[in-house]
């Protein structure tokens, strides 16, 4: 396989031909996902319309005026866009790291790509749950304020007061699932599993713990941008239905990045150095402890009064 057969091959799924009615094509399931992880898209045969066609028992009409539906509408796409964001720049990826001699270099693609994907679903699972709110009544207030991350309490003058509460996006997820499909998450499923372990990377990027250097590969970007399309297909697969449209074709974005990809690894520049003798660094505080940090011009005045002394 070579980079040029990789450039066609994406620009094709970026940019597919309409058929000769001027539809786009039908997305579908990738053979991967019933071959590597057993699931099941039966409802995709059912022959009588595809999800998203006006025909469709899931397409519905919006009433004039209903302006929480026309808000979610104008931003309906930005789920799957941040999806796409990502694997075009983990594709530039491939193509900057396909022939170079190092397989590791400095931090430049990877945490991106992992900061862009995880906010894709965030986004996918917050437009979902303002959906789930706006069209049914009987989501009770409770769970709608949790899944909007609020709550409400009385102040020291008896008033009702509103503030945001935060809630973990896999717990908002679950109560989504819950709620919006009577569907319990399974948390010992190894799907579940992966998502929490994709979780942890994001959360490491996120909020960088600086005490623990550490290096990202290409295999666990691939793994981490997986596990959290399997956290929507898996359900969609369990309901049969999708969760979120356009999330098959992302996933044959996906999965051309994996047939493509060579291994690769980011880090931090000084990683590897190896920090067992002394050396400068830079430290700007105020009250630093001079004798044990000192600098080159202390270490020349010290040397002095040694000498001097």
């Amino acid at each position: 396989m070579s980079l040029d057969d990789f450039k066609e091959e994406l620009a094709a799924l970026l940019h597919p031909e309409p058929d000769e009615d001027g539809h786009l094509p039908q997305e579908y399931p990738h053979p991967r996902l019933r071959e590597a992880h057993a699931l099941d898209f039966s409802y995709f045969e059912d022959g009588f319309s595809s999800e998203g066609a006006s025909t469709h028992r899931y397409t519905l009409l919006c009433p004039e005026g209903d302006e929480a539906i026309h808000a979610l509408t104008r931003n309906q796409d930005v789920p799957e866009s941040l999806f796409e964001s990502s694997l075009r720049l983990f594709a530039d990826s491939i193509i900057a790291y396909y022939e170079k001699p190092e397989r590791a270099g400095e931090l430049h693609f990877y945490p991106p790509v992992i900061l862009t994907f995880w906010s894709g679903f965030e986004t996918f699972v917050r437009h979902s749950s303002e959906l789930l709110i706006a069209t049914v009544p009987t989501v009770p207030d409770v769970v709608v304020n949790f899944l909007r991350e609020r709550e409400y309490f009385v102040d020291n003058r008896g008033r009702i007061k509103e503030r945001s509460r935060f809630q973990p996006v896999l717990d908002r997820y679950s109560a989504l699932l819950a709620h919006g499909y009577n569907w319990s998450v399974d948390r010992s499923n190894r799907f579940w599993k992966s998502l929490i372990t994709a979780k942890e990377l994001r959360d490491y990027y996120t909020h960088l713990d600086v005490r623990e250097p550490r290096g990202i590969s290409t295999e666990e970007v691939l793994e981490f941008m997986e596990a959290i399309l399997l956290a929507i297909i898996w359900p969609s697969s369990a309901l049969q239905r999708t969760l979120l449209l356009g999330i098959y074709r992302i996933y044959e974005l996906w999965e051309l990045m994996y047939r493509y990809s060579h291994d690769y690894r980011e880090r931090p520049f000084f990683l590897e150095w190896h920090l067992r003798d002394r050396y400068l660094f830079h430290c700007n505080f105020e009250g630093v402890d001079r004798v044990r940090f000192p600098s080159m011009q202390d270490e020349h005045y010290f040397s002095r009064k040694d000498n001097e002394g």
